[in-house]
């Protein structure tokens, strides 16, 4: 059996919702390890409530740091060839959903 080293990374999402103008946004952000994107995400939560805005959705997935979880990287040729750090792997390698 062979085993594949995979690089990857972690890619987040903290959507957030003004209380005053009922306007949803979000904030976007990267780490390397699920233990530095897990004190990220709790520090967004925190500048945001602060803010007075109230979080709505948080997730977080992890990706191939080569493609980004697109499965595929750009050919000289203007088309694709598929990533050959996860062998075209396409989306989140693992996922996890937070509220």
């Amino acid at each position: 059996m062979i085993q594949l080293v995979l690089h990857t990374k972690w890619r987040f999402l903290v959507e957030f919702e003004d209380e005053e103008t009922g306007e949803v946004s979000g904030s976007v952000g990267e780490a390397e390890t699920r233990d530095e994107c897990d004190g990220l995400i709790d520090h967004e939560i925190e500048h945001h409530r602060l803010r007075g805005r109230r979080i709505v959705n948080v997730e977080a997935g992890e990706l191939c740091s080569e493609c980004n979880g697109n499965g595929a990287a750009p050919a000289g040729d203007g088309g694709f060839v598929l990533c050959s750090a996860c062998e075209g792997h396409l989306g989140p390698i693992s996922a996890a959903r937070r509220w």
